[in-house]
């Protein structure tokens, strides 16, 4: 989405000013240890809504931009769309400590199922959902000097609601590809260049991707234990998993240690895969 760090600036000083002016009008007849909390919570509630409307006008100020084919068929639509990636983005990023990217996707498809169940359950608005996602993507990268970090995170995101959409909607494939959306959340310059310029329309990226593609792209090792630098090796090096071609490995020394975590998954992934050519056929 649009940078979550300057619109957290905006929303953060206009609600301090709001909740000061609040805070003047008042009489003074609440303990001090009270009302400092009292302050505190209305400054957040009033920071979490000024969030999102400093987002929602950004948002809506791109008329004269490129939107690197996010293009909706009337106001309502580009608003139902926007206010669904901004409610899944803030979730997603709710825990931002959690070191497992399944559960910050799990998280904020939960928390955003019942108010955007049209969306979820729509594969032409999921459609416009990845393309919100992957034009915000873009402007990271084009428009905010090369935010690379924010970039993987809505380039994962779009790929996680693709994998969604494949799956459950269009019923095109078996599972969710976690390892595709762990890479891109985690990935290089190279890797997520390369995946938001192949779903744009547009050449926004191309001159990004000729200085960036000489660069080796990266891979993460599924093992939790490797002992490389971020778990992180050239990707033309690497290994997968035979059985369920859901991970990948730096060696056969990390396949063989992971096996024992990775094979319930695996098998898993095996068994979906069954069922979904057994319907296919049938």
């Amino acid at each position: 989405m649009p940078s979550r760090k300057k619109a957290k600036g905006k929303a953060r000083k206009a609600a301090k000013e709001a909740a000061k002016e609040e805070d003047a009008a008042k009489p003074s007849t609440t303990a001090p240890a009270a009302a400092a909390n009292q302050q505190q919570e209305s400054l957040n509630a009033q920071m979490q809504q000024l969030l999102i409307n400093t987002l929602m006008d950004e948002c809506r100020n791109v008329e004269e931009q490129c939107r690197h084919g996010f293009i909706t068929d009337s106001h309502k639509d580009f608003e139902e769309i926007t206010k669904f990636a901004l409610a899944f983005n803030n979730k997603f990023w709710e825990e931002p400590d959690s070191t497992n990217l399944g559960d910050c996707f799990e998280i904020a498809l939960r928390s955003t199922w019942d108010e955007f169940y049209d969306v979820w359950n729509s594969a032409t608005k999921m459609d416009l959902a990845i393309s919100c996602f992957t034009w915000a993507g873009t402007n990271d990268i084009v428009l905010e000097d090369g935010h690379i970090e924010e970039a993987n995170a809505n380039a994962a995101i779009a790929s996680y609601l693709e994998e969604c959409n494949a799956m459950h909607l269009r019923k095109t494939q078996a599972s969710i590809n976690s390892a595709k959306t762990a890479e891109l959340f985690k990935g290089d310059e190279h890797t997520v260049v390369k995946y938001l310029r192949k779903k744009i329309p547009c050449s926004c990226l191309d001159k990004k991707y000729k200085e960036v593609k000489s660069m080796a792209r990266m891979g993460a090792c599924y093992n939790p234990n490797c002992n490389l630098p971020d778990q992180k090796i050239e990707r033309s090096r690497m290994l997968y998993c035979t059985r369920c071609s859901q991970v990948n490995y730096c060696s056969p020394e990390c396949q063989k240690a992971d096996w024992k975590i990775h094979k319930e998954d695996c098998l898993g992934y095996m068994k979906e895969k069954a069922n979904f050519k057994m319907k296919q056929k049938a």
